[in-house]
Formats: structure tokens, C-alpha cells, sequence
């Protein structure tokens, strides 16, 4: 809620007393919010160590670095303050300070490789400043891989934050941009189960509906007026849920999209956000072979449309297009061209991508499977 950072030392003290505060390289410190938070903890005299390296789709090699510091200097928590680059970054970097390992021994990047499960991490405290990743309401990271340009998760129950203050008052100064690609990332979070979970999950598809309507309502008025605090409120509340577990219990599915714009960010450092926008249509258009009904069902409790003579695929075209014209909306119905990408690594982040998150198959786990020629497919009609 507005104002909730004040709070901030009080519950911090609860849980540690020398606290690393993980941020990025600029924008906290520029907006003012570093130095806030920092005074906050002041005056419940807590003195923070600042690590301010963290870099967009943040490096193994600078979470390392990270945990050395938090080791170093004898930190007990870590705070990570940011968009979803920093908080991934914090869980990682709580995870090697009591492990000592290098994070990627800590990532699961594909059948065969070095992987050791985190069973403790120091206590993690995550105070997002961006409506987006969820990060604050679960218990995985994600990591970039800059030698192999692989991009993969930390996940562990150790690594769940022990306390997360939302104050939508901390998004204000968030740049129009990162707005958008947040709530693009809201959007994909909750829609991905909806069209690969079980079809019996009535609750939980009404409660991913509400999510994805609050979105498409309030993210035009926040970019019209970065500070309205109904929009903004609304966003905050929205990232959290989104990624809380809440809407996912007894409906499962697989996460598809990610998993193909993981490959495409580690290799070209575009922002998450964007790199779902640009992916959705295609793989929307690939799974709806399987199951038009879902999409028609999204287009009559999402969008609202009305369908009578169409037959479910058209109702499903129809659909996808009212997300497309959403996406539209809001400059991110986008083509790998308008990115300046081209097709010639096509081959080797559809192989990253079975290989990553294939566990063990040689096909993403979706409604329609996608093997290795249907991330190709996909990959090549959003040229």
C-alpha cells in the first residue's frame, strides 16, 4: 500500500541487522529511492552495505560478486531493491553467500549439467519499485549466463523473501517503458497456466481473467499519468498475484513463453517485457490449433467480444487479435525486425531451449507441444 516504505526499518530489524541492499547501476540512486531507503534504515539505526552493479537481465558473474560482498562484509540479509533484475539478482546473490558456489551451479540449465539444489540462503527482503516480475511473491530467480548467453532459473523454497513491501508510491518515477514491459509480464505470467493448465480450473481462470482486465484497464492510465495512484496501486497488486502461486493451485501447466523469450533475451539483452510481447502472438496462433476453445473463451471474458456465426477457430482468430490490438496499444505488437534481430541464431536458442527446458525431451510441454521445428515455426512468423 501507498506509503508502506516507511516501515521498511522496523521490519528489517525484526529480521536481521546489517542488511545488503542489491539494486541496479543508476536508477535507484537517481530517482532518490536508494538514498530513502538507506535513511529509513538509518533511523532505526541499521547502516546497509550498498551493492549497486545489477544489470538488466542480471549476470552470473555479478551475483557472484555479490555474494562475496555479503560474505566480505558480514551482511545477515539482503534486500533487493528494483524491478525484477534486481530482486532475481538479491535471491541469487542470498543464495551464494551461505553456499559459497558460483550461482550457475545453483541454475538448472539442461539435463547433464552441474546442478546444486539451494537448501539455505541468508533471509531475503524484496522491495520492488516496478509493477512486473512477481518477484517479490515467489521463490526463483532468473539468471543470464553471459559466457553461454543461456538464461535460466534459481528456484528454492529457501529463496522465498521473508518480507516484501509493495508501495506503489516507489513506481511513480518508473519510466514509461518499464511500465509497459511490466505489465506485459503481469499479462504473460498469469495467461501462460490459463492456456496450458488443466481446462476443469474454474476459479482459478476466473481469478487469471480478473488479473489480466485490471491490467489492460489501468496500464494505459499510468502510462497517461505516472503518478495515479489507482493505477499504479492496482499494477502493484496485480505483479504480486500474478506470480503468488495463488492462481495456479490445482491448475498447474508450463510456462512456454518464457521459455522461448529466455533464449532470445540471453542472447540479445532485450527487456523480458519485451521480448514476451513479441513472442505472444505467434505462439498464441501455434497453441490455439490445439485449443481454440480456450482462446474464445479469453476473447468473450477478456475482451469482451461476442461470437455467433463464427466457428471456434474463427472465434479463436478473432481472439487473438483483440490481444494483438492491445498489444498495439501500447507499442509492443512487435516483429524481430523492429528489434533489429534477424533469423541467424534461430537454430541455436531453439537448441538453448530444449535443451534448458526441455527436462530431459526434445518438445516444450504445451497444449500443442513445441519441439524444436515449432520454436522455429514461431520464431519465423514473427520476423
Amino acid at each position: 500500500g501507498a506509503s508502506e516504505i516507511k516501515k521498511l526499518g522496523k521490519e528489517i530489524k525484526k529480521i536481521g541487522s546489517k542488511p545488503l541492499i542489491v539494486t541496479g547501476r543508476k536508477a535507484m540512486r537517481q530517482t532518490g529511492i536508494l538514498d530513502k531507503v538507506i535513511g529509513i534504515l538509518k533511523d532505526v539505526n541499521v547502516k546497509p552495505v550498498v551493492f549497486e552493479k545489477i544489470e538488466p537481465n542480471p549476470r552470473a558473474k555479478t551475483v557472484d560478486e555479490g555474494g562475496k560482498l555479503a560474505r566480505d562484509e558480514g551482511c545477515d540479509l539482503v534486500v533487493g531493491l528494483g524491478g525484477g533484475s534486481a530482486m532475481d539478482a538479491a535471491k541469487g546473490i542470498a543464495a551464494v553467500a551461505v553456499s559459497k558456489r558460483p550461482v550457475w551451479d545453483h541454475v538448472y540449465s539442461g539435463e547433464g549439467e552441474t546442478y546444486i539444489p539451494v537448501r539455505k540462503a541468508l533471509p531475503l527482503v524484496c522491495v520492488p519499485t516496478v509493477a512486473a516480475t512477481g518477484s517479490e511473491a515467489d521463490s526463483g530467480g532468473i539468471i543470464t549466463n553471459s559466457e553461454t548467453n543461456e538464461k535460466a532459473g534459481i528456484f528454492s523454497n529457501a529463496l522465498f523473501p521473508a518480507l516484501s513491501v509493495v508501495d506503489p508510491e516507489l513506481t511513480f518515477t518508473c519510466p514509461e517503458d518499464y511500465t509497459i514491459d511490466g505489465g506485459i509480464d503481469i499479462i504473460s505470467h498469469v495467461l501462460e497456466s490459463y492456456f496450458t493448465g488443466t481446462s476443469t480450473a474454474y476459479l482459478q481462470d476466473r481469478l487469471s481473467e480478473s488479473i489480466v482486465k485490471t491490467v489492460i484497464h489501468y496500464l494505459p492510465l499510468a502510462i497517461k499519468n505516472p503518478r495515479d495512484i489507482e493505477a499504479r496501486s492496482h499494477l502493484s497488486w496485480s505483479s504480486t498475484l500474478a506470480l503468488s502461486g495463488l492462481i495456479n493451485i490445482g491448475r498447474g501447466g508450463g510456462f512456454p513463453l518464457h521459455a522461448l523469450e529466455h533464449a532470445v533475451s540471453g542472447h540479445y539483452d532485450i527487456s523480458h517485457g519485451c521480448g514476451l510481447a513479441l513472442l505472444m502472438p505467434a505462439l498464441m496462433k501455434y497453441t490455439s490449433v490445439a485449443r481454440p476453445e480456450k482462446f474464445m473463451e479469453m476473447g468473450m471474458n477478456i475482451f469482451d467480444l461476442r461470437f455467433e456465426d463464427e466457428s471456434v477457430e474463427q472465434a479463436a482468430a478473432k481472439s487473438i487479435d483483440a490481444m494483438k490490438e492491445f498489444l498495439d496499444s501500447v507499442k509492443r505488437l512487435l516483429r524481430f525486425s523492429d528489434l533489429g534481430i534477424g533469423d541467424e541464431k534461430f537454430e541455436i536458442m531453439a537448441d538453448d531451449i530444449i535443451k534448458i527446458y526441455g527436462h530431459g525431451k526434445n518438445y516444450l510441454d504445451n497444449p500443442r507441444p513445441i519441439d524444436k521445428t515449432g520454436i522455429l515455426e514461431i520464431f519465423k512468423n514473427t520476423l
